[in-house]
């Protein structure tokens, strides 16, 4: 049974069907073959969703694209080119480095790119920068707001494995700062390189350069506040996003670039965006129960155990599954189908559960740029040129999924990146 299942799942893959709807279908299917009645489908649906920590989703979403609409993009990009803008490649750079900032205070990956790459694409083609380098930058660069936080992949990723959503948060600062460290090092290597971009030679006066930190200022005040409240135990993740989404909206208020049009547009897209995660969730947890049921947890945790004798092995085992998995599905689905399988199996080789969801999150900021479901790189592409394709990013990405792919590598062997600033709250 299980082997028709898997042929179900990755025929329908192959075909282009939604995921929601192959989970749908393959649960369907499994509890018609084990005459099971279809009632306990809609009761793990509603189960999978019934929890008021999801609450958070659709509020960091809405506060998100409040803060990309309501001017805060712009003055962080000006901050980002007054840090960077003077290095070689510096424009490419600001367009990395606004994300990691953009990424501290919306939590979103594809709105992150999107918010970014709306901006400063048409500067970087200006600049002579290459279509297929750009939409390697820009869309790469999105998944940093995955990993810095807050961050809605940490939400979904704490909920579902029943991991602290706080020491998450806290623990995604030191692998964000080094893999934005990473891709600035290559952007400017590659802009060197290529010619790409011109360099400003007139010094920033210290004069701007106040200005311009002064008016980014309380945008980066957005995770100060979220982490803040949560660490001193005044108020929980949900919560948390209830104070982005009332902070960036009177942000936005103050610098008068928050329309009644443009509110309409970010409820209607905050809407529609928390429906597709939600909808993914509540199947998915369906689809988990029936592979519970069906003992296959049980059998993937025994493979590890008879083939995985260290936690570095497992962690690498791991790492190789989601590397696969993640160029056929989206990141939603692998967090709700692999992580209450592989979580206990990582408690029993004695992994800290900090170490080991940051390990998870890497690997999905992996899965994000990875051909062909990479959503990240998908946007990248889109807001670069609507005619461009994933395989005119090459070989650019492969150089990208290569660094994303050495810092995995790094906070696998060096636990205490994403373990020594939680330990500090202890």
């Amino acid at each position: 049974m299980i082997i028709a299942i898997l042929v179900i799942f990755f025929a329908l893959l192959f075909l282009g069907m939604p995921i929601a709807f192959i989970l749908g279908l393959v649960s369907v299917a499994m509890l018609f073959m084990g005459n099971v009645s279809l009632e306990i489908l809609v009761q793990r649906m509603f189960a999978g969703v019934n929890n008021f920590s999801y609450l958070a989703l659709p509020l960091f979403i809405l506060a998100g694209n409040i803060m990309g609409k309501g001017g805060l993009t712009r003055r962080l990009m000006a901050f980002a080119n007054a840090l960077v803008g003077r290095l070689s490649g510096g424009l490419g750079m600001t367009a990395v480095v606004t994300s990691a900032l953009f990424g501290a205070v919306s939590g979103s990956t594809v709105a992150t790119t999107y918010a970014v790459g709306s901006v400063l694409v048409p500067r970087l083609k200006e600049e002579k920068y290459s279509n297929s380098f750009i939409a390697s930058i820009i869309g790469p660069s999105g998944v940093l707001g995955l990993i810095i936080p807050p961050s809605i992949t940490m939400v979904i990723l704490g909920i579902t494995a029943n991991i602290s959503i706080g020491k998450l948060f806290i623990a995604g600062v030191l692998p964000g700062i080094l893999l934005t460290f990473f891709i600035c090092i290559y952007v400017a290597f590659m802009a060197k390189r290529k010619g790409y971009g011109v360099v400003e030679t007139e010094r920033i006066s210290a004069k701007e350069f106040f200005r311009v930190s002064r008016e980014a200022f309380f945008p980066l005040l957005t995770p100060v506040f979220i982490l803040g409240g949560i660490f001193s135990g005044l108020v929980t993740a949900t919560e948390a996003a209830v104070i982005a989404v009332v902070y960036g909206f009177i942000l936005s208020m103050f610098y008068r670039e928050l329309t009644f049009n443009k509110f309409k547009e970010i409820m209607v897209s905050s809407a529609v965006t928390s429906a597709t995660i939600l909808i993914i969730i509540s199947v998915a947890n369906a689809f988990t129960y029936v592979l519970t049921a069906n003992k296959v947890p049980a059998m993937i945790s025994e493979f590890f155990l008879q083939f995985a004798s260290t936690p570095i092995q497992f962690l690498l085992v791991v790492s190789l599954i989601l590397l696969i998995l993640g160029t056929l599905t989206e990141v939603t689905s692998l967090i709700i189908l692999l992580s209450p399988i592989f979580m206990p199996i990582a408690l029993q080789y004695g992994i800290d559960p900090i170490h080991f969801g940051m390990v998870l999150i890497m690997n999905f900021a992996l899965a994000n740029i990875t051909p062909p479901v990479g959503l990240s790189l998908i946007a990248g592409c889109s807001i670069t040129d609507r005619d461009m394709g994933i395989e005119d990013t090459f070989p650019y990405i492969l150089h990208i999924i290569g660094i994303v792919a050495l810092v995995v590598l790094i906070i696998i062997f060096v636990p205490g990146i994403s373990t020594v600033i939680p330990n500090l709250f202890e």
